[in-house]
């Protein structure tokens, strides 16, 4: 909570020396509310779970079924996170990047850094897609194996079951020398996954 309020105030004087509007475009951002709208684009293995019909179902059983049995050393993961952004304030609110990480069923299974410019209009809300690519085979050993498995069938809609997802956000402004800085950090949960209905 220090940390968001140095920041905040650091902010602030800088608007109120500047009078920039991207300055508080900035400030504003920090009192923006960050929330859960979807998933999409789901890739395990490069099968693209999002849109698998029978027919490529059928061509990627074996690759399925050593998904399932946990047979693999290399398991990419990418999906698309989208997030809703409500902005409360009057005007824009504005960052130059995001800094995140993810955990799923209790492992920390990626973190990643997205250094695109990101605006909401006053009294908005607006979408934030946050690509997330991992690779499950770089967290995998004997002890979590059952877990990074359940994980899979969570995820390609095998399992009754749901994994938890633990995000944590950080909004960044680019500094000197390319650098970048975050405002703070915004815990995101959500569940994701289990059989289509």
């Amino acid at each position: 909570m220090r940390n968001i309020k140095s920041a905040l105030l650091l902010v602030a004087m800088l608007v109120a020396l500047t009078g920039c509007s991207f300055l508080s475009g900035i400030v504003n951002m920090t009192k923006c509310e960050y929330s859960y709208k979807s998933v999409s684009d789901v890739k395990v293995g490069g099968i693209d779970f999002s849109n698998l019909s029978a027919v490529s179902l059928m061509q990627n059983m074996s690759t399925i079924s050593k998904l399932l049995q946990g047979d693999f050393k290399d398991l990419p993961l990418e999906l698309t996170v989208n997030l809703n952004v409500k902005n409360p304030n009057e005007g824009k609110a504005a960052i130059n990047g995001m800094i995140y990480t993810m955990n799923i069923d209790g492992l920390d299974v990626a973190e990643g850094n997205l250094r695109k410019s990101f605006s909401v209009e006053g009294g908005k809300t607006a979408t934030l897609p946050l690509v997330v690519r991992t690779n499950l085979g770089n967290i995998l050993d004997k002890q979590n194996r059952s877990t990074v498995v359940e994980i899979v069938k969570n995820f390609v809609g095998i399992s009754g079951n749901k994994s938890k997802i633990k995000m944590k956000l950080s909004p960044t402004i680019t500094g000197r020398n390319n650098e970048q800085r975050k405002l703070m950090t915004v815990p995101v949960s959500f569940e994701y996954g289990g059989k289509k209905k």
